[in-house]
């Protein structure tokens, strides 16, 4: 028996399969700095030169999520520390946001798109002044779902869609398959551009809600599949086209049939074209590292940088295409699946597969995707939470702005479908919530008992409080002949209202003899001074773990077997909270700013690798 630590952390077992970063920005591992490159290759660029900053100097830098890439290589250069140590210092909050910021005076610096009308309205208002000066120029490009046979449309075709004059692929040459014309939130810079650049003060149809996305991702998935046609168009910047062109099932469109590739943007012969700006507040001094930092952005040396990063430079400079690593893994079935077909997969993995914002119902800010143990794609990203217990695996889904919640055999041959609307976990299994009552479901997928709130004898307001769960402060902890309904105020610690299972009432009884209740904890120390188990989510604590720790002296968690074997290349910065590691029915998960990627645990080779969602604003 591995380390029990706590009620807490047995439920955070079953709590936490995966975690992903909400934070858009690229990372990359630690390097040393250290270059192998004969200086004297007449063939090998220049270095580059950039003036050097304390971390107490640098400004405050915002803006666009499509440019944070830039912020953390210009970061990495001026400290002179590696871009993974500098990422958490570029936490860039959308293009909007970024301009509010410089107006409040919480940023010194902006590398961001244009901003929308509201922006300038208040610019205006407080009579702020401000230096905007383009460094790049990006492409505003459309994405259509790869089987679908229209390769490109004129700006009037796609203005006259989004006004839904054109509601129909075959009157643009297509198949006969309704347009579903996906929009971005209105604070969205990507939305921005399109009134302005393709609208051109034409109103958009106001589209259903459902077509109104919040986050790229959630946009690129959609595009890719919606309601499991081939019908939708997107949009997003030029940026993220080779991300889209890494991802399985997108298409990029030609507009007034020209591609949007780097030389097409710089001429202008690509219709659609917006400048990347550099902002400064006019007030920033001469010799201030904010206005120092600007001029070299937009010198040679930043120009250069940013080419080299896959922007457009506004100097004639050859763009570098955007590094990207193959995707690895398969489809099981041909086409976007965006739903359990029950059968014997054997085990189904859950595996983090799209990042979404905040206004999702996501808990760990990804959708999830369910694969087989040889990296095979069952269901694609749609459900916010996957919990596994036992042979069972708990899917949750938002369906009408609703949370529910479907029942699956681990290995697929089972599924009741979304009847429940939330569940608890506890020692014994699962508590399933319907409207009116609760489902006890054992690991091993066979029900103890359904029960209605009135069967419990308790009041609707207690149901209400039993749905919370423990870790709210609620009930719905299932021990033995035992289920929590509610914590109630009164002697030390409070005590515990619960329904007697065996006689079937309600009994109390204090905090502390309930949490007698519990297993006693067995600890065990790893081999490792001063690391850490990670267990295995699904398995649980009885499979093979991993270790974690910090590195003496340093900033960086390294990682080791549980023998104390050290896992080849594994690692990260302490300070990186875009980069998870954990650990998912044998397979080691790491979840990088924008990949997922799960390797053997043995061999360390990746059985499936995927992007988590093109995170532009």
């Amino acid at each position: 028996m591995k380390k029990l630590l706590s009620l807490l952390l047995i439920l955070a077992l079953f709590l936490s399969l995966v975690s992903c970063s909400r934070e858009p920005a690229e990372s990359t591992d630690a390097t040393d700095g250290t270059d192998m490159t004969d200086a004297t290759d007449p063939t090998r660029a220049p270095e580059l030169s950039a003036p050097r900053f304390t971390r107490e100097e640098f400004p405050r830098l915002d803006g666009s999520t499509s440019t944070a890439p830039l912020a953390i290589a210009m970061a990495s250069l001026m400290l002179g520390e590696s871009e993974e140590a500098v990422t958490p210092l570029i936490s860039f909050s959308r293009t909007t946001n970024s301009y509010y910021n410089l107006l409040d005076g919480n940023a010194d610096l902006l590398i961001a798109a244009e901003g929308n009308e509201e922006v300038y309205a208040l610019r205006e208002s407080l009579g702020f002044a401000w230096e905007q000066t383009p460094f790049a120029i990006d492409a505003f490009v459309f994405v259509v779902n790869e089987t679908n046979p229209v390769d490109s449309l004129t700006v009037d075709e796609v203005r006259r869609i989004y006004t839904g004059e054109i509601t129909n692929w075959r009157e643009l040459g297509g198949a006969d398959e309704p347009i579903i014309a996906l929009q971005r939130n209105p604070e969205a810079g990507s939305q921005s551009l399109m009134e302005k650049l393709v609208m051109r003060g034409t109103p958009m149809a106001e589209p259903p809600k459902a077509y109104v996305i919040d986050s790229m991702g959630g946009l690129m998935e959609a595009v890719r599949g919606y309601d499991s046609s081939a019908g939708a168009i997107g949009y997003s910047v030029y940026y993220y086209a080779q991300e889209m062109r890494a991802a399985k099932g997108l298409k990029l469109l030609k507009i007034n049939g020209v591609a949007p590739e780097p030389e097409a943007i710089r001429s202008g012969a690509y219709p659609l074209t917006n400048p990347y700006y550099v902002v400064i507040a006019a007030s920033q001094p001469e010799g201030s590292p904010t206005r120092v930092i600007r001029d070299w952005l937009l010198g040679e040396d930043g120009q250069r940088l940013a080419a080299e990063k896959g922007y457009v430079s506004v100097m004639d400079l050859p763009t570098a295409p955007r590094e990207t690593l193959p995707l690895v893994g398969s489809r099981l079935f041909e086409g976007y699946t965006d739903a359990l077909i029950p059968g014997d997969y054997g085990t189904l993995i859950p595996y983090a597969g799209l990042r979404v914002t905040d206004s999702e119902f996501a808990v760990s800010g990804c959708l999830y995707g369910l694969m087989t143990e040889k990296g095979q794609v069952v269901v694609d990203p749609v459900y916010s939470d996957v919990r596994a217990l036992g042979n069972i695996l708990l899917l949750t889904r938002s369906q009408g702005g609703t949370e529910r919640v479907a029942v699956a055999g681990k290995n697929g041959d089972r599924y009741s479908g979304f009847v429940y609307t939330g569940f608890t976990l506890g020692e014994d299994g699962a508590v399933l919530f319907t409207g009116d009552g609760v489902t006890l479901l054992r690991p091993d997928g066979t029900v103890r008992g359904t029960y209605t709130a009135e069967e419990l004898g308790i009041t609707g307001e207690q149901f209400s409080s039993m749905r919370l769960g423990p870790l709210e402060g609620g009930g719905g902890e299932w021990l033995g002949d035992r289920l929590s309904v509610a914590w109630e105020p009164g002697g030390e610690g409070g005590t515990v209202l619960y329904f007697d299972l065996a006689d079937r009432t309600l009994k109390s009884v204090d905090a502390a003899v309930w949490s007698s209740y519990y297993p006693a904890a067995q600890p065990e120390e790893p081999p490792i001074a001063d690391a850490w188990y990670i267990y295995d989510a699904a398995l649980g604590r009885d499979a093979p773990a991993i270790l974690e720790r910090i590195v003496p002296g340093s900033e960086v968690f390294d990682y080791f077997y549980e023998d104390g074997r050290p896992i080849p290349g594994l690692h990260r910065a302490l300070s990186d909270t875009r980069r998870s590691v954990g650990l998912i029915h044998g397979l080691i998960e790491v979840l990088d700013a924008n990949t997922a990627v799960y390797y053997d645990m043995d061999t360390m080779e990746v059985v499936f690798r995927t992007y988590l969602g093109f995170d532009a604003d």
